[in-house]
């Protein structure tokens, strides 16, 4: 496996576990703790950069093998990854509007919904995890190819 990608699924589990973690408070107990949502809100950021970094790598080692469109934006390198058969339609949807939730999280976190921060380690997390195992798996097939 690359050592890069390697690397940053190392890192990207980090996140999810820190996220998962963010579930054992209660609705009340997150939505009074700031400094929990500023956690939540950064371990979501780079969970998802983690992610595009991983994508746009995979995307770089195969463009000669496979080729594809250079992505033009983070949507783009989620919806490269699904032409590679690195994700099926439905998860490529789920990661299309985490690559635009983290636009958000950059560009326009003053917007962010505190709901949407404590919602989202309690039922998107395993996306991370999803991710993770479709991109071990892609690599695993195309070694053994």
């Amino acid at each position: 496996m690359d050592k890069r990608i390697k690397e940053h699924l190392k890192y990207l589990n980090r996140y999810a576990l820190h996220l998962m973690d963010a579930r054992k408070l209660s609705h009340d107990e997150f939505l009074g703790d700031e400094i929990r949502q500023a956690s939540v809100e950064r371990f979501l950021q780079l969970a998802i950069e983690n992610c595009l970094n991983i994508g746009n790598r995979l995307l770089s080692l195969r463009q000669f093998e496979k080729p594809v469109p250079p992505p033009e934006s983070y949507v783009d390198i989620f919806r490269q990854l699904h032409r590679l058969g690195v994700a099926d339609s439905e998860f490529t949807d789920r990661l299309v509007r985490m690559a635009k939730f983290s636009n958000r999280l950059v560009h326009m976190y003053w917007e962010i919904d505190r709901e949407d921060l404590y919602r989202i380690p309690q039922e998107d997390v395993d996306d991370f995890r999803e991710f993770q195992k479709s991109v071990v798996d892609y690599l695993n097939a195309i070694e053994t190819t």
